[in-house]
């Protein structure tokens, strides 16, 4: 991670992983800030964040379990949770997420 202050990141960068793999795009003191893809049909399975956590759609559509609902989640949504929260997501469509944690 080399991101710098003041440095504009592009967010929708598919890439050409088939595999979701999260890239850290910056950390502090405070927060890290993670840019996952997924592709249509990939799940990411039931886990929990030990920190507040927000979840935000930058591209595409992804169906996000938590709290017992499902939320369909599509580009300028974002969803936010408490420590220990489970949840889960699954891609509809070729997506782009940012997550961005509590240290």
């Amino acid at each position: 991670m080399d991101t710098k202050p003041g440095q504009l990141l592009d967010l929708h960068d598919f890439g050409n992983d088939a595999e979701p793999k999260p890239k850290l795009l910056l950390q502090n003191d405070s927060f890290k800030v993670m840019r996952l893809v997924l592709r249509a049909g990939k799940t990411i399975p039931e886990h929990k964040a030990m920190k507040e956590i927000t979840v935000q759609t930058v591209a595409g559509k992804v169906e996000f379990m938590t709290m017992g609902e499902t939320h369909t989640m599509t580009a300028g949504n974002l969803i936010y949770l408490e420590p220990s929260e489970l949840h889960s997501l699954t891609a509809i469509e070729d997506a782009i997420v940012l997550v961005t944690m509590a240290k």
